[in-house]
């Protein structure tokens, strides 16, 4: 099983960076949107999310979505079981505002009353353009009986990218950096209260071993659903009166290899790998991205 999530999720990854800047453009959703918007509560619900560099639809519509379920083009999301049996289909209403396709919200194929319940097991997202899929998502799905007396119910945990993925988040080439994470409460899956977390998290140059920017303040208030959490980071060994803001251009102005690490509990969580040669991280011309997109995000993925 472990095997199963980190070849999907490798597979995620790559369908997300389908589109290096500088280098074409395919059909990708917004994995950052994806991993906060997909929820099961029985059946699997998706809040809105968003999309890039999808085709103008031929079909043209006559409302204010470009895609439209009654009358523009098809922007679909099938949920399929192992065997590849359609559990659900959902149909979006989605338009395009500057560089992004905003994912509104969608109709369900069926009406309400058609919606499954998901039993344990292994299923993806595969989301399709007339339907030809561009993006597949797997995940899997296992019960637990919550422990709350008061409220006992069924409690859905879900599996997959969640775990491996994060995102290097800067605002600017010249300002500071985050990585965003997705974590949960794993050792309460069946407790609905959050439990306060300590937290570390570094950035090491890995040449010289130096640790560049940290932080461990405060706690993490973790859940039994996976929660995206925005990790800052200050300048390792600044004095009085020197600013703690460490920048995005300082890791590209050095080439070589880092690494992210992040710790809970005291424990090491999971480790985040990139490169930097020529100004570009991961290949990634940065520059570009932030003229594009307003901001910079690097999906990375972790080891264990």
């Amino acid at each position: 099983m472990k095997l199963w999530l980190f070849a999907g999720s490798l597979i995620l990854l790559l369908l997300v960076c389908g589109c290096a800047f500088g280098q074409g453009c395919e059909p990708r959703i917004d994995m950052g949107a994806l991993l906060n918007n997909v929820r099961v509560r029985g059946p699997l619900y998706i809040e809105s999310l968003y999309a890039r560099c999808l085709p103008k639809p031929t079909k043209a519509s006559s409302s204010s979505f470009e895609y439209d379920p009654y009358n523009g083009g098809k922007l679909s999301t099938v949920v399929k079981d192992k065997s590849g049996q359609v559990v659900n289909t959902f149909v979006w209403y989605a338009r395009n505002v500057q560089s992004l396709w905003e994912m509104e919200r969608y109709e369900i194929v069926g009406g309400a009353q058609a919606l499954k319940k998901l039993a344990p097991g292994e299923y993806s997202l595969e989301f399709a353009v007339e339907d030809k899929v561009f993006q597949k998502f797997p995940f899997t799905v296992s019960t637990r009986q919550s422990s709350d007396q008061f409220r006992p119910e069924t409690v859905y945990v879900l599996d997959g990218a969640w775990s491996d993925y994060a995102e290097l988040y800067a605002p600017n080439l010249d300002r500071f950096i985050q990585i965003f994470v997705w974590l949960r409460n794993d050792a309460g899956l069946n407790d609905p209260k959050p439990r306060p977390a300590p937290f570390h998290v570094k950035l090491v140059r890995d040449s010289d071993k130096k640790v560049l920017a940290e932080d461990s303040e405060g706690k993490l208030n973790l859940t039994p659903d996976w929660q995206q959490y925005k990790l800052s980071f200050r300048r390792s060994g600044a004095g009085a009166g020197e600013s703690t803001e460490f920048k995005l251009s300082e890791i590209l102005a050095v080439d070589g290899k880092y690494h992210i690490d992040v710790e809970l509990d005291g424990k090491p969580r999971s480790s985040y790998a990139f490169t930097v040669r020529d100004g570009k991280l991961n290949n990634l011309d940065l520059a570009a991205m932030r003229k594009e997109m307003y901001r910079v995000i690097v999906p990375l993925t972790a080891s264990h």
